[in-house]
């Protein structure tokens, strides 16, 4: 078969101590039909942060007899994987696409042909899937109901988009992100890839620059990912803390790209910072504003309890759900917080 008429596909799996998921993830992804059909040429690109369990020996045990490229990635991080991974990428044709897979993932078995279908049919510069959080044991399903509800999470698009079958302009959505992605493997060369200052949040500040440069980002609303979530709390709140750190990263070089819905934790823990020195120093109508506005936010709070209990799948998730929002929603703001603190020190101006 010429060339021109060959559809290259990379995917690249950015992984670091994933041995708990890594399976199940190069199973679901190895079970796409597109990869049975002749014009396809797809490989596997395993790029591993120097895991110290596992992960390698997994692959190499379940996978080593199908053509999959291990490669090491000494600084760590995901931004630089994909970099590698881009590298190494089959460049078959100008159409050449690289699909990003996360090891925490199990894939539907059209995934990767709608992730081609969606890049070519809209030319959008990321097309890419709607993040359905599911957990394994009674926390961290209860930690999957609060992340799928757009109460708790601020309505982000990828979390949140449905498709309706019988209104074909609903597959295909315009938004600022999506979960993972497919990119034409040239855009990104022209782009010069991930931004390897980043740490977390890589995939946004990408998506910032494809915005800018004209091209459109997707999420593909009837193609559905399952996301593991972390395993326990203390995993939760690192990974929270983490996204707000990084978003202020991302905000020292797209002023623009600040979200209204992103404030609402800072403000939250703004307030509760203000509630507690304000009953220490302050007395009369301002003390009785604060207090009367904390009984507000309070209600409002619980409010948004009630709705993701109703939501939840376990009757008895009403007694964590308060401590999982308010661990994501305090995490996430100390870390916006400490992000701001840093870069007034000029710290993201070092990285």
């Amino acid at each position: 078969m010429d060339d021109y008429l060959k559809v290259g596909i990379s995917v690249i799996i950015p992984t670091r101590n994933e041995e708990d998921y890594i399976e199940e993830c190069i199973n679901s992804l190895l079970n796409c039909r597109s990869i049975q059909a002749s014009n396809f040429i797809v490989d596997f690109i395993i790029v591993d942060g120097m895991s110290t369990d596992k992960t390698v020996d997994i692959i190499k045990e379940k996978f080593g007899h199908l053509n999959l490229k291990i490669l090491n990635n000494p600084n760590l991080y995901q931004s630089y994987a994909m970099n590698i991974g881009i590298e190494n990428s089959n460049n078959i044709n100008e159409t050449s696409l690289i699909i990003r897979a996360d090891a925490h993932s199990k894939y539907p078995q059209d995934y990767i042909f709608q992730c081609w279908q969606a890049s070519f049919n809209t030319w959008g510069g990321n097309a890419g899937s709607v993040q359905k959080a599911v957990g394994t044991n009674f926390f961290t399903r209860i930690v999957a109901d609060v992340m799928n509800s757009g109460y708790a999470m601020g309505g982000v698009s990828y979390r949140n988009i449905k498709y309706d079958p019988f209104n074909p302009t609903t597959q295909y959505i315009d938004s600022d992100t999506a979960y993972l992605g497919s990119w034409k493997r040239s855009d990104l060369i022209e782009l010069g890839g991930f931004n390897e200052e980043f740490q977390i949040n890589e995939d946004y500040e990408l998506n910032i620059r494809l915005r800018n440069n004209g091209r459109k980002v997707i999420v593909v609303s009837d193609l559905i990912v399952e996301y593991f979530v972390r395993s326990s709390l203390f995993g939760l709140i690192k990974q929270f803390f983490r996204y707000g750190l990084w978003k202020t990263k991302t905000l020292s070089l797209h002023p623009d790209s600040l979200k209204l819905r992103q404030l609402a934790p800072v403000s939250f823990v703004l307030f509760l910072f203000v509630l507690g020195i304000g009953n220490l120093i302050f007395a009369g109508d301002l003390l009785l504003f604060i207090n009367a506005s904390s009984i507000l936010i309070g209600t409002l709070w619980l409010i948004m309890i009630l709705l993701i209990w109703k939501n939840s799948s376990n009757l008895f998730s009403i007694f964590l759900i308060p401590f999982i929002v308010l661990s994501m929603h305090i995490s996430w703001g100390l870390g916006f917080l400490y992000g701001l603190i840093r870069w007034a020190r000029g710290g993201w101006n070092k990285s």
